[in-house]
């Protein structure tokens, strides 16, 4: 792991920690952030009050010291993570009328927790592929044929 990808993958565990602090002091859905009136505002202005997941970490983000290109970096591996977390789209996720804050919460723990493991899977992982013809298809009509239609299947008289 190069020197940028470790201090990225660093401020990513900082930026969801820092998330997470956030979502504990106040969280709300419908918008990255709310003022204490509950108006949607910036998640860095120094008037929200409550964030989403993604909000918080947007957040941390624009708040951190960091250069801006390692800043955005981090972002984008926090990002990734708390996308697997999820295991959906982090907006959409957190605004589910039956989301709760302790779930938003373990999710931005596990998204910290994930941010370590490997983004892609390394090239020298990946073999040569000579003849596509040799590699089997992930789905075959052989195998695995589609149910027919009603329009599709034939009517006996």
């Amino acid at each position: 792991m190069s020197t940028t990808s470790s201090g990225s993958q660093a401020l990513a565990e900082r930026m969801l920690t820092d998330a997470y602090e956030f979502v504990l002091s106040g969280w709300c859905q419908g918008a990255a952030a709310l003022d204490e009136c509950s108006r949607p505002i910036e998640p860095a202005s120094a008037f929200a009050r409550k964030w989403s997941a993604l909000g918080a970490l947007e957040r941390a983000r624009r708040r951190s010291p960091e250069p801006p290109g390692l800043a955005l970096e981090a972002f984008q591996r926090g990002k990734l993570a708390l996308t697997a977390a999820m295991n959906d789209v982090p907006q959409a996720w957190n605004d589910r009328p039956d989301r709760h804050q302790s779930e938003v919460l373990t999710a931005l723990a596990e998204a910290v927790r994930l941010v370590d493991l490997p983004q892609a899977v390394p090239a020298s992982a990946v073999e040569d592929v000579e003849d596509l013809d040799d590699v089997a298809p992930r789905w075959s009509l052989d195998r695995e044929p589609f149910p027919a239609r009603a329009a599709e299947t034939p009517v006996e008289p």
